[in-house]
């Protein structure tokens, strides 16, 4: 098992679509160290994680001669025999590999393997042996050597798709639409390997963003083992969703054209330029680029669509039949095409084109001349949809601030971009593999505007992303999406998110990667550089490449350019003084807290947990990820429980092996949790300190997912989830269990009971999210809307007399609220009150309630300047002030550096027990507040 200061967790369970910024903060570190080396010196051989697989080799020579085993000596052979040869170092030899496939240029080849587990594929298990000639250079990438999972499913198909909406970000999708595309089986990597059904789902969100969320069922447990959305815009770009071929608009039929022709537009700077346009039979013409060499070699064409405001969820993935060329009447383009964007769509993708043509010598976006389209001026429910995307085949855009989304070059650049990332690194849209997939984006789109633009790299403006999308009285460098010159680094300022926001922080993070390759232009030749970057990315990066990978890689690309001693020394120097070095991830820092429990890794870190950390009275309960389990390739999770009086007696484990035990709650010395195995998911419940053995009793069980349970004196209440369909249910005492949402439709999240109440969120309705109340005296229920068409509410606690939602805005680029209601009078919107964020738009927004206290953190606050080591902190204020006064008066938890998340609290007290993190995660307490920490 790795040591505990050098774990990371990559598969997790994502549930809502990725924003710009941030989200919740979690305690994993996201690389396994390595001895802090401070040189910047680049080893030959660099160690794979939980493999025996190398990362990284250099430097083991060969004879470019005549091949042993008697073939024709090819690099292909030569990338072979070498892995065969050196065995002792790559460990390849009982792996089962594809046959190799070789590209190349400019006389390099690289010589790609993927690997299979007893004929499954391992996700993005992908080796590149890099040669010239039949010499090679260099080895990169992530195979695995531990694998030993069954081939051999418990559930079917058909059973795990029947468990995909325990990811209850599939609830929030509208059902009008909503597609679930069945893969085949494929093996996560961990160890022995998790066997999982991967599924693909897609629709929108009620708001209208669409979603294409990629779900891996474990085969063995039924548990969602990884989820992710791997959709969404210049805030969260990436997708790989693939349009049916036969999905060809109308106008793109070239039987009807006559010829190519030069027009005239106006780009919505209000500048006059010239579009590369095609002219009809008819007379019309349209936005058709024939000009381009990809044309005369492949047919490939620039189009540009307009959707005339229609639907964005309609252009996911899919070029509705119909949709037309945006056109004119003659060469001279009108003003809806600038108030479209289809002139600033369709002049920036030709430079996008011209750009890697000229630099790379690639032609389009796939590498092989094929066509690029762009679709512009959709809408979403009837409204601006203000974002960008690419959705594997081509750009969608929307309109920002009252701009169209294409007017930037580094926003087309960026999305384009994606799509030959897409083709050639294969990077997986997740955690440190997705921020360098974003930062790629960002350093190329705003390579291309700088020089499209003449600015010297050194000018402020340089290194601003979506500056051009700004309002017309907004500073750019206040208002810009990122700054690639905001000189993060990765052992200060990396922010450890899990997957169900900003998808494991692709954007979050994303500069701190891009600002040191965006360093090495400012410091070496624009074209070198840019080089040097596009090589690594096409030649060495594979799905899983992270921080430290893409510096090596980099490095590798860049020694195989012929880059002398200096200019490595210029590339070593910008990835140090971005923190990007062996061993970054292991930083501790001092508390002022009560350690409970040391090295935790709380569930919520490994999928998405409705509850993670429970309090009552003096004990307490939390949610973990077996370590051991989870690299040796079975994600388990467990419950330990203690003592908060007794802090150094140890800590009790309740785990089963092949179960999940998660969503703890406390009642007394009674622990209730839900228990997920290959039959289904029921709450049980067993005496809190009775150890492993301890009788189990089951408290709801069933066909469906029985999850979140809550507890108030004699009454439970919990959720029954079978598919879209999630019902509250409520049990008092020893009455029969009782379904208080009957009526079909209901998908309910987060049940609450206090005060003789049931409170939760409800998914199901038609158009936006509800906070529903049940009385469990008069068995009356009361609706009330927890959001509106943009926003629906992500999380929610409640004490019995007030309860809490978090509204996230999608469209807002992820940004979230809070709303208090009272919940005796829930639908009063008089008594809903808005709690104050440390920030003026939340982010990563967690909430613990008790009879007196509230407990928020937001880490957007700490994105934006306050100090402290960057990390999210508790803050807490007494609610009836919150709710009823001034807003409330708040404190922090604690003053140290550390990232606090997951909050719990017991009625009664001002005590908080949380997971507090830097390098490592304990589980720690605090009797009061600290205070202002000024």
């Amino acid at each position: 098992m790795p040591s505990s200061s050098t774990r990371r967790i990559r598969l997790a369970a994502a549930t809502s679509t990725a924003a710009l910024l941030c989200g919740l903060f979690t305690a994993l570190p996201a690389q396994a160290a390595a001895p802090r080396t401070g040189s910047g010196h680049i080893p030959d051989r660099v160690a794979g994680e939980h493999t025996k697989v190398p990362s990284f080799v250099r430097g083991l020579k060969d004879r470019a001669a005549k091949s042993a085993s008697g073939r024709k000596e090819t690099p292909a052979v030569a990338a072979e025999e070498h892995l065969a040869q050196h065995d002792d170092v790559f460990h390849t030899k009982d792996l089962d590999l594809s046959k190799p496939k070789s590209s190349t240029l400019d006389g390099r080849t690289t010589v790609s393997f993927t690997q299979r587990h007893k004929g499954i594929p391992v996700l993005g298990a992908e080796y590149k042996v890099h040669t010239k000639g039949t010499e090679v250079e260099s080895a990169s990438g992530s195979l695995f050597t531990d694998l030993k999972v069954s081939a051999t499913p418990k559930l079917t198909s058909r059973q795990a798709q029947n468990r995909l909406f325990a990811d209850e970000s599939l609830r929030r999708l509208s059902p009008e639409g909503r597609t679930i595309e069945a893969h085949d089986l494929v093996v996560l990597p961990r160890g022995e390997g998790v066997l999982t059904y991967h599924f693909t789902v897609k629709g929108t969100q009620r708001s209208g963003e669409p979603v294409s969320q990629q779900v891996y069922v474990d085969a063995h447990t039924g548990g969602i083992a990884f989820s992710y959305n791997d959709i969404a815009g210049i805030a969260a770009a990436g997708t790989r969703a693939t349009a049916p071929a036969q999905a060809r608009a109308a106008d793109e039929d070239p039987a009807v054209t006559e010829g190519p022709v030069t027009a005239k537009g106006t780009n919505y700077d209000g500048a006059t330029v010239d579009l590369n346009a095609y002219q009809r039979a008819d007379g019309k013409v349209e936005l058709r680029d024939r000009t381009q060499p990809m044309f005369q070699k492949a047919g490939g064409e620039i189009l540009t669509y307009d959707a005339q405001g229609g639907d964005v969820a309609d252009y996911q993935g899919v070029l509705p039949a119909g949709t037309p060329l945006a056109s004119a009447d003659s060469t001279e383009f009108p003003a809806a095409a600038t108030d479209s964007g289809a002139v600033d769509a369709h002049t920036n993708a030709a430079k996008v084109y011209a750009f890697y043509k000229k630099q790379f010598k690639r032609d389009g976006i796939d590498g092989k001349g094929g066509t690029m389209r762009s679709v512009v001026n959709v809408t979403s429910n009837g409204v601006a949809y203000p974002n960008a995307f690419w959705d594997g085949t081509k750009m969608v855009y929307g309109n920002i601030n009252g701009a169209p989304a294409s007017v930037g070059l580094d926003v087309v650049g960026h999305e384009m971009t994606h799509g030959i990332t897409e083709h050639t690194a294969g990077l997986l849209y997740v955690s440190q593999s997705g921020a360098l997939n974003e930062a790629i984006s960002d350093y190329f789109g705003e390579a291309m505007e700088v020089d499209d633009e003449g600015l010297a790299m050194k000018d402020p403006m340089a290194g601003l992303i979506g500056e051009d999308l700004c309002g017309h009285d907004e500073d750019p460098a206040d208002c810009a999406l990122r700054d690639l010159s905001d000189g993060r680094r990765a052992d200060r300022d990396y922010l450890n998110i899990p997957l169900a926001s900003d998808n494991g922080g692709v954007h979050s993070n994303s500069t701190i990667i891009g600002g040191a390759m965006w360093d090495m232009r400012k410091s070496l030749s624009k074209k070198f550089a840019d080089n040097v970057i596009y090589t690594a990315a096409l030649e060495n990066f594979t799905p899983w490449t992270d921080f430290l990978q893409a510096r090596y890689g980099i490095v590798d690309a860049a020694r195989r350019l012929g880059a002398t001693s200096n200019q490595l020394q210029q590339i070593n120097n910008a990835f140090d003084a971005h923190g990007i070095v062996p061993g970054w991830e292991d930083v501790e820092a001092p508390r002022d807290s009560v350690t409970l429990a040391k090295d935790i890794a709380p569930g919520a870190e490994g999928m998405d947990m409705s509850h993670n950390i429970a309090v009552d009275g003096d004990r307490w309960a939390t949610s973990y990820v077996d370590l051991k389990s989870f690299f040796d390739g079975t994600p388990e999770y467990g419950i330990k429980t203690g003592l908060v009086s007794q802090p150094d007696k140890g800590v009790n484990d309740i785990s089963t092996p092949g179960v999940w035990m998660i969503d703890p709650a406390l009642k007394g010395n009674k622990l209730y949790y839900s228990r997920v195995g290959a039959n289904g998911a029921d709450v049980v419940s067993r005496p809190a300190g009775g150890g492993k053995n301890a009788q189990e009793t089951v408290v709801a069980g069933g066909p469906g997912d029985q999850r979140e349970a809550d507890i108030d004196g004699n009454t439970v209440t919990w959720v029954d989830i079978q598919g879209d369909e999630a019902d509250v249910w409520v049990k008092q005492g020893n009455k029969p269990a009782v379904n208080i949402t009957p009526e079909p439709g209901t998908s309910a999240v987060r049940p609450q009971v206090g005060g003789g109440k049931v409170s939760f969120i409800d998914y199901g309705g038609t158009s936006t999210t509800m906070l529903d109340v049940y009385d469990l005296a008069t068995k009356k229920l009361t609706a009330t809307k927890a959001g509106d068409l943009l926003s629906s509410a992500t999380d929610y606690v409640a004490n019995g007399t007030y309860g809490f939602a978090v509204i996230t805005n999608p469209f807002l680029l992820g940004f979230q609220n809070v709303k208090g209601y009272d919940l005796s009078d829930p639908a009063n919107t008089a008594k809903q009150k808005s709690v104050k964020l440390r920030s003026v738009f939340g982010s990563g927004v967690q909430l613990a309630v008790n009879d007196t206290q509230l407990v928020r953190t937001d880490l957007l606050a700490s994105l934006f300047g306050t100090g402290n080591a960057n990390q999210p902190k508790l803050e807490v204020a007494n609610v009836e002030d919150v709710m009823t006064g001034d807003g409330g008066t708040w404190q922090r938890v604690s003053c140290a550096v550390t990232g606090q998340m997951y909050p719990g609290m017991d009625d009664g007290s001002q005590r908080v027990v949380w997971a507090d993190t830097r390098g490592t995660t304990d589980i720690v307490t605090r009797e009061t507040p600290a205070g202002t920490c000024s």
